[in-house]
């Protein structure tokens, strides 16, 4: 009985030790106090369980690419040197140990991005990797608050995680947004500053994962935003407690005949990373992509399904108005259109107007409301100076001009 119970335990204990192996926490790996490995023993990677982390070093100019591992904790000060901290200063559940990537740009080829790449032994790994935890480091997070450089220029950042099959040569990509400042309100806005639970499952039949990092801060040098990003508890289960999935879309677009506008659906929460599925792929580039080009010949209206890793899901409309096309025009109807001495656009008509919008150039929405009158006034003094569509209707007519602010 006693032999039974001792050998119960053993398979017990053994189950454990295999459930911990799975998931890589990089805590075997011996680092002084605040410091970190960065490759500079020029051996080309480090390992940690069934996970093979390559390395560049150059020794003459003391720099590295690839990954690196690190435990250090300084997340406040804001310098190109506080490369090996997280943003959140520890690694996922306060551990000590993470590793810490940085994508490079091949200055010789128009500064296309240097991919960091991990090696994943299916051997010893287990058949799914259900996910991991990601985050940015300390010098990209502070380099987003500087001057609300982020906030004021409405910009993204994207890791994109490419998985490889080397013996049959499949691959499957997604992108995980890290930083999103694209939100109506500046209070949905979001960057991945504390440790965040990705899917990885879809990455099933690979054995190696390709990082890029992608940006609208971006140059003639490649992306301005430093390219860097923290990886930590590799084969981690879905946690409890999940955000939940919230989306956003700019529902109405202007354009005029022959031009195309860029449509956006914006996410957070949830699970990453997340499906943009369009309910027409005519008029669209991609109909899967966040941000689909359309060109409509007529006033057509998209539904967009956004879903994340577990499942859920939101759906929106998004209606793009091309003047002139798919509306019961009333030449009679029209309205005249100024800016006033108060710096406010005026619209005036011998209709009652039922609604105005005023649109940029590129057709995002800048304003809108209801008239219900021959007149209507737009406080947009603050509105920076330049070209304006201003679109006004009455039942099935429209009016659309363009104006001078």
């Amino acid at each position: 009985m006693k032999k039974n119970l001792l050998l119960v335990l053993g398979l017990i204990c053994g189950a454990s030790m295999l459930v911990a192996q799975n998931v890589i926490d990089f805590e075997e790996l011996s680092l002084e106090p605040e410091s970190h490995w960065n490759g500079s023993d020029e051996s080309g990677s480090f390992s940690s369980g069934y996970v093979t982390f390559y390395n560049q070093y150059d020794s003459g100019y003391g720099s590295w690419m690839g990954f690196a591992y690190t435990n250090e904790t300084d997340n406040t000060t804001y310098s190109w040197q506080n490369m090996y901290s997280s943003a959140s200063g520890t690694g996922a559940y306060s551990s000590d140990n993470y590793a810490v990537s940085y994508v490079g740009s091949d200055w010789m080829n128009n500064y296309l991005p240097i991919p960091s790449v991990l090696k994943i032994d299916t051997e010893t790994a287990p058949d799914v990797i259900p996910g991991m935890y990601i985050s940015l480091n300390a010098n990209s997070s502070l380099y987003m608050e500087a001057d609300d450089f982020y906030n004021t220029g409405n910009h993204w950042y994207k890791l994109r995680i490419i998985g490889y099959s080397t013996s049959s040569w499949y691959f499957a990509s997604k992108d995980i947004v890290m930083a999103d400042y694209r939100f109506t309100n500046s209070e949905d806005d979001f960057k991945l500053s504390d440790w965040t639970y990705i899917d990885m499952s879809w990455a099933e039949n690979t054995d190696s994962l390709v990082f890029i990092i992608l940006s609208d801060d971006s140059g003639d040098y490649g992306v301005n935003t430093p390219t860097y990003f923290c990886v930590d508890n590799i084969g981690e289960e879905l946690p409890t407690g999940v955000p939940q999935l919230e989306t956003e879309v700019e529902s109405t677009y202007s354009i005029m005949p022959g031009e195309s506008v860029e449509l956006s659906a914006l996410a957070r929460g949830g699970v990453q990373p997340y499906t943009f599925s369009w309910s027409d792929a005519s008029g669209l580039d991609d109909y899967t992509s966040q941000s689909p080009v359309a060109s409509p010949e007529t006033t057509t209206t998209w539904t967009v399904t956004v879903s994340d890793a577990t499942g859920a899901e939101n759906t929106a409309s998004v209606t793009v108005w091309v003047s002139g096309t798919g509306i019961k025009t009333n030449t009679g109807f029209k309205s005249e259109v100024f800016v006033n001495a108060s710096g406010n656009i005026s619209i005036v008509s011998d209709k009652i107007i039922d609604n105005a919008y005023v649109y940029d150039l590129t057709g995002k929405l800048i304003a809108g409301k209801e008239i219900n009158s021959t007149n209507g006034e737009f406080d947009l003094s603050d509105l920076a100076h330049g070209v304006y569509i201003v679109k006004t209707t009455s039942g099935e007519n429209v009016f659309t001009t363009k104006i001078l602010k």
